[in-house]
């Protein structure tokens, strides 16, 4: 049973959603339950500005399930983002060639 939120620290009540019948639930979880293309582009985005991610991990973490497109549209925004292709393993094992790896430089143009 979690603590009421006035009982928590800022920092814990700043990462949880009172959602319906009393329940709680990080924002981040929360976030990647978003599947709006507009939510997707930004869960991208935050991550492209703390580094690259490639395919296999932005469906996997982030719960974008075209990361293709949605970079696109990220470059349409002006962003300048490049696509590094790299071989890859996946969860199973399995090796893929040509992954796209997106590495965001300097941000919007």
């Amino acid at each position: 049973m979690s603590l009421p939120l006035e009982r928590r620290s800022p920092r814990e009540a700043g990462n949880e959603v009172v959602c319906l019948g009393g329940h709680h639930q990080s924002s981040t979880a929360a976030q990647i339950s978003n599947t709006s293309t507009q939510a997707q582009r930004q869960r991208l985005l935050d991550h492209l500005q703390k580094g690259a991610i490639d395919t296999i991990t932005a469906r996997r973490d982030l719960n974008v399930m075209h990361p293709a497109m949605r970079i696109k549209e990220l470059r349409e925004a002006g962003h300048n983002i490049q696509t590094v292709r790299v071989e890859q393993h996946d969860d199973q094992g399995r090796k893929h060639r040509k992954v796209a790896l997106y590495v965001l430089h300097g941000g919007a143009a």
